[in-house]
């Protein structure tokens, strides 16, 4: 009993983006651990200026870690993209940054050769194929270059960190890729993701427990990233020797769960309508790596063309936008005002504090006053720019609403996905007179045909294709779901398959690529519905509810199961593909990594967050009931959960409507 009460208590936080900070920061320090202070000298007091040479990726992976103040602290001068021309500084060092692409290689072999820099030290965001280190070997020897090249590391940092507990591998369109008729496209796209995770593993330094519904793309990924973890393990230079000799090694409840989703194991999140403020902002204004750009200070500015754009950044040190990130709009803009007004009392506050009159006898006192209200002044302009950042925010949002009617939008697809949509409803704001842009009204359209359980009449299919083309929207992405969904259908119908999702002989998304790796939307769309039937609880966090509780249900039974400390399949010990005996039933787990491979966003993040802010008490019964703490008595307080969101790109509603088209028009 006190040993299990101690591992609660000493229940690991996941501080994914501190760790990856950290790495950074020491890379800059040329891979050095020894602290830097403020001044930007070193341990021994020199200067220690240098330049940093990224490629786009690796940019847009320090953007939201280290700010261009903190790069001059860390003896950064300049900071460089690799594919720019950029001239000889050749008496200061080069810090590179860059994917192990043979682009890459290549570009900075030329860099070698025109000796741009004094010294070289090469970082590359993840492990760099032998065949490409020889090449720059090879080269750096024909330039004669090779002392200049002081270091060369995997940093196995090839992810974006967005935020204490959400990355993104930032990969482009990967929901098509990943169902591309040409098998190298999708090979490609998986063998990036599970490089990915991969550096996510090695960041934490953490050996998960992997867990992914049986049969698409989700589970060959899994199968991909444990045979990587494993015979990384076996080779040299161990990254998970912490977690193979502590905390990490034993029984699998004592190391973090890895919850691989398909984006099709819940498609409709994807498409839906937002209330909240995060995932508005995302997106109705398109925020990218935690900046979002405005243009006009007004809804008037915001419509009219050639209006200059200003930028904001949305951190985790803005105490509004973390305060608000989950609250629904209209509390937004609630609280806007109450931040104003709040601010206005203050600055009353200080004009009486610094009305002094004209008695020279309380000169002291006087004195005093004026000291503080300028100690004060500071702190409140920096409560101005954030009050200003979030007016003009929610400004352009409310006008974006009104001109698209989005909140009629997001009460109708909840009233579906809820089993009480209304089809006059939804047929009135598809029309051409109903509010809304062509891509709002397909990804309604496409809910609406996804929430039918039984499905639509060919009348009712024609008059939804009918009115989406009145009013200007391309039906390439309803064609894609409804093709994949009769697929389905007669694949279930076929002899010898079954009805259940999931398994190996289940139709993929599209019949000219019967090799792909997808799943079935129809298929996997029965499972959401009846997930969502209770509440509006999301299907990934359902499962993944289920998943930590680790107690054997019907949902869980459908999840493969990997372990890549435990022995290969057919080693006689547990296989692959199912839970171990002693891996469920036992303690539930603490923390947890979930990843969409597809395209996620800040709904499903945001759902996934109030799971883990959630009280652990056990009171709510069923699947909650089995998250409960330590029974007993003693008064042990049982630590939070700890979930990390992470997907292969975060995708708008607009952006995810674009991937499906695409698929659409190759049917």
């Amino acid at each position: 009993r006190h040993g299990q009460v101690t591992k609660v208590r000493e229940a690991m936080v996941l501080a994914l983006r501190k760790r990856q900070q950290d790495a950074v920061v020491r890379m800059l320090n040329l891979n050095s651990a020894a602290a830097r202070g403020a001044d930007g000298r070193g341990g021994d007091g020199d200067e220690m200026y240098k330049v940093l040479v990224m490629d786009r990726f690796c940019f847009d992976v320090v953007t939201p870690l280290v700010r261009v103040n903190e790069l001059r602290r860390h003896g950064v001068t300049l900071h460089l993209l690799l594919e720019n021309t950029r001239q000889p500084i050749a008496d200061v060092p080069a810090v590179y940054f860059v994917q192990p692409s043979r682009a890459n290689v290549r570009r900075i072999s030329t860099d070698l050769g025109a000796a741009l820099y004094e010294a070289y030290h090469l970082n590359f965001s993840s492990s760099l194929p032998r065949p490409l280190l020889e090449e720059l070997a090879v080269e750096s020897v024909k330039t004669a270059s090779t002392a200049k090249v002081a270091r060369v590391f995997d940093q196995y940092l090839n992810f974006v960190s967005l935020g204490a507990d959400v990355f993104s591998l930032a990969q482009k369109d990967a929901y098509v890729a990943l169902n591309d008729a040409d098998d190298k496209v999708v090979e490609a796209a998986i063998a990036e993701i599970v490089q990915g995770l991969f550096s996510v593993c090695a960041t934490l330094a953490q050996l998960p427990i992997i867990r992914c519904p049986k049969g698409g793309a989700a589970e060959h990924i899994a199968m991909l990233l444990e045979k990587a973890l494993r015979d990384h393990m076996k080779g040299k230079g161990n990254l998970f020797a912490e977690s193979s000799m502590g905390g990490g090694g034993g029984t699998g409840q004592q190391r973090p769960l890895l919850c691989l989703f398909d984006r099709n194991f819940d498609l409709t999140t994807a498409l839906q309508h937002v209330w909240t403020y995060q995932p508005l902002v995302h997106d109705v204004m398109g925020m990218r790596l935690n900046r979002v750009d405005i243009k006009g200070e007004t809804a008037a500015d915001t419509a009219a063309p050639n209006t200059s754009k200003k930028s904001y950044d949305l951190e985790d040190n803005d105490p509004f936008w973390t305060a608000n990130a989950v609250a629904t709009f209209p509390k937004v803009a609630e609280e806007v005002e109450v931040e104003l007004a709040r601010y206005k009392k203050a600055v009353e506050a200080l004009n009486r504090q610094t009305d002094l009159g004209g008695d020279d006898s309380d000169m002291a006192d006087n004195t005093q006053k004026l000291v503080s209200a300028v100690q004060s002044l500071p702190e409140l302009q920096e409560r101005k720019k954030v009050i200003d950042k979030h007016t003009n925010i929610a400004t352009a949002l409310l006008g974006q609403i009104k001109a698209r009617g989005i909140d009629e939008y997001y009460a109708i697809e909840e009233d579906l996905l809820t089993g009480k949509g209304d089809k006059s409803a939804v047929m009135s704001l598809l029309q051409a007179t109903g509010r809304g842009t062509p891509e709002d009204k397909l990804r309604l359209a496409i809910i609406y045909a996804m929430a039918q359980s039984e499905g639509m009449s060919p009348a009712d299919a024609e008059a939804l294709e009918g009115a989406l083309r009145a009013s200007g929207a391309e039906v390439a992405a309803l064609k894609f779901v409804k093709y994949s969904t009769s697929r389905d259908a007669r694949v279930s119908a076929m002899p010898g398959t079954g009805g259940g999702g999931g398994d190996d002989s289940q139709g993929n998304l599209l019949d000219w690529a019967d090799k792909l790796y997808g799943q079935s939307i129809n298929a996997v769309t029965k499972g959401v519905k009846s997930m969502l039937s209770g509440g509006r609880q999301l299907a990934v966090a359902a499962a993944v509810e289920a998943l930590m509780a680790n107690q054997p249900t019907t949902e869980t039974e459908q999840f493969a199961y990997f372990d890549p400390k435990a022995a290969p399949a057919g080693s006689g010990s547990v296989g692959q593909g199912r839970a171990p005996n002693d891996g469920v039933g036992g303690s539930a787990y603490h923390n947890a990594v979930v990843f969409v491979v597809g395209g996620g966003n800040y709904l499903e993040y945001q759902g996934l967050q109030e799971l883990a802010q959630r009280d652990r008490s056990g009171s709510g019964g069923g699947l909650a009931g089995g998250l409960g703490g330590i029974s007993g008595g003693g008064g042990v307080h049982v630590a939070p959960r700890s979930i990390v969101y992470g997907t292969t790109e975060f995708t708008t509603g607009g952006e995810f409507i674009a991937q499906l088209s695409t698929l659409g028009t190759k049917i």
